[in-house]
């Protein structure tokens, strides 16, 4: 029986534990297949009823499948539900991270310049000027990691800055995004900027999203919301991966796009 030590309690003791014997791999000697319920418990050092609890909350996460006459199987992890904190936590402590970063940045990149773009077109003036002192708040938050100030603050910064922008496009889907992948996004820039200096390379790029947003400039928003997030990408790609593409793959520039009020095109 596995040893427990300092757990909340004991459902979410096997739950962590669990999850992250999945995300591990520990079951890939058997095709995916859990053990009978019986053996899981010994394993697992829980009673049935708080591992049928745990596993049909795995299955909520899209980690588990309950199939009659088969029993519980581990999905691909396609399937897992990847903006669950529970997953993304085991992912990052115990998966493959550089593959998270990866997909991660390129979820933002199809998103995030079209969020500055409409946010361009329908920010109020609030939003607009809400999103430059936060630009500013990010600049100062840099200056004082530089003097030796903490990461995490200047990373909360910017995970606050990129939030207004998703809000202020005006877009229900596009908002609820950018509440969403707020602790995904925090990973990401921890991650893509631990290196001495690194997180203030993209704070001129930072300025002119604010900018052409501020002053509605929708197409320069997209061009400079694009070379912001992709960044990070073309750096993590190179320093991680051996058939990383070319850099400057993104390097033409976004065609115009018309600007739409919100009762236009509707």
């Amino acid at each position: 029986m596995t040893e427990r030590k300092n757990r909340p309690s004991l459902f979410s003791y096997v739950l962590d534990l669990l999850g992250r014997d999945i995300v591990q791999g520990k079951f890939l000697a058997t095709g995916g297949s859990l053990p009978r319920e019986q053996d899981l418990c010994d394993y697992l050092g829980a009673s049935r009823t708080v591992v049928r609890e745990v596993t049909r909350v795995l299955a909520e996460k899209g980690m588990l499948r309950a199939t009659p006459k088969i029993g519980i199987r581990v999905t691909p992890e396609t399937e897992w539900n990847v903006m669950d904190i529970d997953v993304l936590k085991w992912i990052w402590q115990y998966g493959r991270r550089e593959n998270f970063v990866r997909d991660f940045l390129e979820f933002r990149l199809i998103f995030e310049p079209m969020a500055s773009f409409q946010a361009a077109v329908r920010a109020t003036q609030a939003q607009r000027q809400e999103i430059l002192d936060l630009y500013g708040k990010l600049l100062r938050s840099n200056e004082t990691l530089l003097a030796g100030g903490d990461h995490a603050y200047s990373i909360s910064c910017d995970i606050a800055f990129h939030s207004a922008i998703y809000k202020a496009s005006g877009n229900r889907m596009l908002s609820y995004l950018g509440s969403m992948i707020s602790e995904m996004m925090a990973r990401q820039v921890r991650e893509t900027t631990s290196a001495p200096g690194q997180f203030g390379l993209g704070l001129p790029l930072h300025e002119k999203v604010a900018q052409a947003i501020a002053a509605g400039d929708a197409s320069v928003a997209h061009h400079y919301s694009q070379m912001l997030v992709r960044m990070p990408y073309e750096d993590y790609l190179t320093s991680t991966a051996s058939n990383a593409p070319q850099l400057g793959i993104f390097s033409v520039r976004t065609p115009e796009m018309p600007l739409l009020t919100l009762n236009e095109g509707r």
